[in-house]
């Protein structure tokens, strides 16, 4: 992979990753634009936590992007399963903290804005669900080309 590709990508890492602390940061501020009191709570936690599951999968990333760089990805020892898995924890996470968090709006329904703030935890859960699923799909794949690369080798 050319360095310009692995650069720009570690460019962008480095602009979510800073987007993602910002939302934090900005939190309370954002809830209050959104909502008031209990519904408020809800989603400074749906956004601390959110950006929390982004910030680990982003980090995850770039040691993968690392791994690139070291020729090491497709090492046999394993070592990008842990960031993989640490990928694939963490978008688990967001989608239970995401579906949590929808239920916690439903029963807030009462609320102005309540049920539009459920819908969107709901595709948050959606998104970080279907996003998992595909990470896992391809750790399978990974775990396919590091075999394959381990059986090339022995036959040269």
């Amino acid at each position: 992979m050319s360095r310009s590709v692995l650069g720009a990508l570690r460019a962008l890492l480095i602009v979510l990753f800073a987007g993602s602390l910002a939302a934090q940061a900005g939190s309370g501020l954002i809830a209050d634009a959104v909502a008031h009191g209990p519904v408020a709570v809800v989603v400074v936690t749906l956004i601390v936590a959110g950006a929390l599951c982004v910030e680990v999968v982003l980090l995850s990333v770039w040691m993968l992007v690392a791994m690139i760089r070291q020729e090491s990805l497709f090492d046999d020892r394993g070592h990008a399963d842990r960031w993989v898995d640490a990928a694939i924890g963490a978008l688990m996470a967001a989608a239970v903290v995401s579906a949590g968090g929808a239920v916690a709006l439903v029963v807030q329904a009462a609320e102005p804005g309540a049920w539009g703030l459920a819908l969107l935890a709901a595709a948050a859960f959606g998104a970080s669900a279907a996003l998992a699923l595909l990470v896992v799909v391809m750790r399978r794949l990974l775990h396919t080309a590091i075999s394959l690369r381990s059986e090339l080798a022995e036959v040269i």
